[in-house]
């Protein structure tokens, strides 16, 4: 590993949307080694010490970190991994110079308090700002979710007999993207600039990240997109325990940096929240995201008595938007 000169950039240029969780093990770290996992001591240790063998915590040397096959930085044009993808750019701190210019100052009215955007909140922008440079279209459907319905009782009716718990509608749909990508294996291709040329990734394991709401101990909340890896080998029963047990690392601040590393297609859950459709933003080397609204009656359907819903054959429904990179999406 090079020496890093911005370790900020460094860290969101290997991170994209989960830099600021990563930022924050590393404050930890900084403070008390002995405060993350051994994989995020040797990561840090390397990071800060440009690849130097560095004593972990336990008083063990460790050298040269394989971050599952995270890509190497430089200061001048180097070839870094994003999510998997590879690519090419000039040095951050041109890059940033040259947006900070292009972005003439705002006016500031009277009675209106400046606030510099710091931390994860300064790293969320420049997430934002980033997928911009990502081409995408966004295809919109609205579903009826009977059979979903219906195919979820029928799995937990199944679950519960064995005491495995349950299998929410995000797991369903999950699933059924994992169908989907198996069958139109394009839809898991993402884009990097390699070797001075704009190629294909066509990615073989179909690695589906999960976008997860985690709330902190101080009552602010952070979102995190780990994935899970090797999608296509699975079966339902499979799928469901590496889901579940996803979350819980992420709740339990588990994570590893191979759990953020590697996502081709990725599933937010605004529904949850009462949206009914959302058109989120496409992190960089990725081929899609999927994000799910409300599973509710349709608007004008709601004031209406269930009986007279059934009298109808009105069903709930779901609207689900598919944003891709349409550079090799088409």
């Amino acid at each position: 590993m090079a020496q890093i000169n911005n370790i900020s950039e460094y860290i969101a240029e290997n991170f994209g949307a989960n830099a600021s969780y990563v930022e924050g093990l590393l404050s930890r770290f900084q403070s008390d080694p002995s405060a993350v996992d051994e994989s995020w001591r040797q990561f840090f240790g390397e990071m800060l010490n440009g690849g130097a063998a560095t004593e972990s915590a336990n008083g063990q040397q460790s050298a040269g970190a394989q971050t599952n096959g995270a890509a190497k930085t430089e200061t001048v044009k180097a070839e870094t991994v994003t999510n998997g993808a590879a690519k090419t750019e000039t040095p951050k701190t041109e890059t940033a110079a040259a947006a900070a210019k292009a972005q003439p100052n705002a006016i500031i009215g009277e009675g209106v308090e400046v606030k510099a955007i710091t931390g994860a909140s300064k790293k969320i922008v420049e997430n934002m700002e980033q997928s911009l440079t990502v081409p995408t279209a966004t295809s919109v459907r609205s579903v009826p979710v009977k059979a979903l319905v219906e195919n979820r009782t029928i799995i937990n009716e199944h679950l519960q007999t064995s005491g495995r718990g349950k299998a929410s509608f995000t797991h369903v749909i999950a699933w059924a993207i994992v169908k989907a990508v198996k069958n139109y294996p394009q839809l898991n291709n993402g884009y990097g600039f390699v070797d001075g040329k704009p190629s294909r990734l066509e990615n073989k394991s179909i690695n589906l990240g999960i976008a997860i709401d985690i709330e902190k101990k101080d009552g602010s909340r952070n979102l995190l997109v780990p994935n899970i890896k090797n999608c296509e080998t699975m079966n339902f029963a499979d799928f469901l325990s590496a889901y579940n047990q996803t979350v819980k690392k992420a709740r339990d601040g588990k994570l590893e940096i191979s759990d953020f590393q590697g996502t081709t297609i990725s599933l937010t859950n605004p529904g949850t929240l009462g949206t009914v459709s959302s058109n989120p933003r496409l992190m960089s080397g990725q081929s899609a995201i999927i994000a799910t609204g409300a599973i509710e009656y349709p608007a004008e359907f709601q004031g209406m008595t269930a009986a007279a819903l059934s009298q109808l054959g009105v069903s709930r429904t779901v609207t689900l938007t598919s944003t891709y990179d349409h550079r090799v999406i088409q």
